[in-house]
């Protein structure tokens, strides 16, 4: 049994030589046939005319979403300017962040707070304060409630003007 699978294997070996050497061979010169009249650019002709159509059936509403998402992130979120708020809160944890916020709002309703995150905190900041001493102001409340709060230079929303109740519009 051992004497046929050695002969077995040395024809195999033999066979695999052989097709080594015809890869190595170039090819005979009466079996290579290249055509070098074609012109590779003028083989390819760009001025012929598209032979087709393309209908496209689209719903109006796609291009109200486009023209929605294609606006100034200003005109969603609303104008912002710089200015001035006060951070009375940072921590990892998003809800422990919105209950200060709920806290500060139950507190102080008269102020906007607003939660953001920046890795790896939720960052409570409230007010929207034109000048730093006007928030300054505000911080002397709060320190000692928030011991931690800091008046930090942010965008922020543009204040709103009342109208004056004597005034005819």
């Amino acid at each position: 049994m051992k004497i046929y699978f050695t002969l077995f294997c040395v024809i195999l070996f033999s066979f695999s030589l052989h097709s080594q050497n015809d890869w190595l061979s170039l090819p005979r010169e009466d079996t290579l046939h290249v055509n070098t009249n074609i012109d590779s650019v003028t083989f390819l002709n760009f001025s012929t005319q598209p032979k087709g159509r393309l209908i496209i059936f689209k719903d109006p509403k796609v291009d109200e979403i486009t023209k929605f998402i294609g606006r100034e992130k200003d005109l969603v979120n609303g104008v912002k300017i710089d200015g001035y708020r006060i951070q009375i809160f940072f921590d990892e944890s998003k809800t422990v962040a919105q209950s200060q916020k709920a806290a500060f709002i139950n507190s102080y309703p008269e102020y906007k707070a607003y939660i953001d995150y920046m890795a790896p905190n939720y960052r409570v900041r409230v007010g929207n304060f034109r000048t730093k001493l006007e928030a300054e102001k505000l911080k002397q409340e709060l320190i000692s409630i928030y011991p931690t709060c800091i008046v930090i230079k942010d965008k922020i929303e543009l204040p709103k003007i009342e109208l004056d109740s004597n005034t005819n519009h």
